[in-house]
């Protein structure tokens, strides 16, 4: 614990160095910084793993860099038959600073399983994963949202040459924190008719940009994360800015969990609590995206105003009185 602690002060201090985006708050600099601690001394259980790219991933997604390809896992429902004429929706995993791993690949198996989609979980480092913490920080303080826009753009591209994808069919971005910033960040740049699911990600608050969205955001927080940048404080700027975007949102905080609380698929497996809320939560919100149906945002709205209107002709009828 001691050596780790110290090879983290020593690379905390390097990161004053590190070219972020001018226009990033001091907050944001800082919540990085924490996010590294987090991360150092409370490892993920799957960073002994030993797995590389090559193992991992199933497909290889062309682009047009001069040859260049992104490793990718695509996931479809388990048991779904060649023949099968139904047509899958598209979904994007975008996984934690480790890279991509086992924990994401077998996320994103159960999504693509519960949903009933195509489930794509791209290597968003670009030939890069690790089990290593400061390499890991390192990965995620130098991956900016450009490279990352570029790669998702071209994985969508490949998707849609698929014949079980849906020809012009709606697509979901889910996130884990560096990748439920970087998908959120996507969406708001690029596939602003995208659904978003942001698992304790750094948030887009500025209203202007999250008004451009033309789908709804599902945003799930740990109340006892310590990272400024997605804390309680920052889930409740997010949420508190969609609802000045006028964009449909659920943004839920569970009690008793810091950050990075959904590890794997075990926990669902034992339904334990609250990984097993905030899967049906974002499962949920995915499915109704998919299947055009109404949200639990709409349903609240719509609840919302009939008490209003009932409230409001019950005033009426205590003045006529």
């Amino acid at each position: 614990m001691k050596s780790r602690v110290l090879v983290l002060g020593a690379l905390l201090q390097r990161c004053h160095a590190i070219a972020l985006p001018s226009a990033a708050p001091l907050r944001s600099a800082w919540g990085r910084a924490v996010f590294a601690a987090h991360h150092a001394l409370e490892p993920h259980p799957l960073q002994s793993t030993t797995a590389t790219l090559e193992d991992l991933a199933n497909v290889r997604v062309p682009t047009g860099d001069s040859g260049r390809e992104i490793y990718a896992f695509a996931a479809r429902p388990a048991g779904r038959s060649p023949d099968d004429p139904r047509k899958l929706p598209v979904l994007l995993v975008l996984h934690e600073f480790f890279g991509l791993n086992p924990s994401i690949v077998a996320k994103a198996q159960g999504l693509a399983d519960e949903l009933g989609c195509l489930a794509i979980a791209p290597d968003c480092f670009r030939g890069e994963t690790t089990t290593f913490i400061p390499k890991a920080i390192w990965l995620a303080l130098s991956t900016q949202q450009g490279r990352v826009n570029e790669d998702l753009d071209a994985v969508l591209a490949w998707a849609s040459t698929q014949a079980d994808v849906k020809p012009d069919g709606r697509v979901g971005v889910l996130g884990f924190c560096f990748g439920g910033g970087k998908a959120i960040g996507y969406t708001t740049q690029v596939r602003r008719d995208a659904a978003t699911v942001v698992f304790y990600g750094e948030p887009v608050t500025d209203v202007s940009t999250l008004a451009s969205l033309n789908a709804p955001v599902c945003g799930i927080f740990g109340v006892d994360d310590p990272q400024p940048t997605t804390n309680q404080a920052a889930a409740n700027r997010f949420r508190a800015a969609l609802e000045e975007a006028g964009v449909e949102h659920e943004v839920v905080s569970y009690n008793g969990v810091g950050h990075a609380f959904w590890k794997d698929m075990g926990q669902i497996e034992r339904e334990e609590m609250p990984q097993i809320a905030a899967w049906r939560l974002s499962t949920a919100f995915l499915r109704n995206f998919f299947e055009n149906k109404p949200s639990f945002a709409e349903k609240r709205s719509f609840l919302e105003f009939m008490l209003a209107e009932e409230e409001a002709a019950g005033d009426v009828e205590g003045e006529a009185v």
